[in-house]
């Protein structure tokens, strides 16, 4: 009877042992928080231009891109002076559209959209890298009176500067 049971879970260990060696075998792996090009070691991130005419905007995607930069490796960011190399861009364009209707003239919901452009420089100006036209979106539900449509806009605008930083790092450090 002893004998019966082990056989019995012998096929299950080695279904298990060959799930793990597919997993080892195929180059699977958890990607790390990438690496910074033109081998530099430490960045420093500028504030962004605004050309949107959104008040503060500027503040909010630099401050989201200098979170993300910390959140994958917090000595990576520094003051400009040791830095290896300086982050800077334009906040492009923001636009708000309607993305659905409860009738033709009234907006249930609408979405912000960012675009930004960056370029990381060294500290001897050498392009190390550039992304243009990088861009988030975000849906905000219209409330029933204009406080809360605003209230819901403005956390919209920082759920989209979170997006856009998170894009701009994947691009940045090549994990995407």
């Amino acid at each position: 009877m002893e004998t019966y049971r082990k056989c019995r879970y012998r096929p299950l260990l080695g279904m298990g042992l060959a799930l793990a060696m597919l997993l080892a075998g195929c180059g699977y792996r958890m990607a790390g928080p990438g690496e910074l090009p033109g081998k530099s070691k430490t960045v420093a991130v500028t504030m962004l231009v605004n050309h949107s005419g959104e008040s503060g905007l500027e503040a909010r995607v630099t401050n989201a891109l200098l979170d993300e930069l910390t959140r994958r490796r917090q000595d990576w960011v520094v003051s400009a002076e040791q830095a290896d190399a300086v982050l800077s861009g334009t906040i492009d364009k923001l636009s708000t559209q309607t993305a659905a209707r409860t009738s033709t003239l009234t907006a249930a919901e609408r979405m912000v959209v960012l675009t930004v452009s960056l370029t990381l420089k060294s500290r001897n100006g050498e392009v190390l890298w550039q992304g243009k036209g990088l861009t988030a979106e975000q849906a905000f539900p219209v409330g029933d009176a204009k406080p809360q449509t605003e209230s819901n806009r403005r956390a919209a605008l920082n759920e989209v500067a979170k997006r856009v930083a998170e894009y701009a790092c994947d691009r940045l450090t090549d994990n995407f």
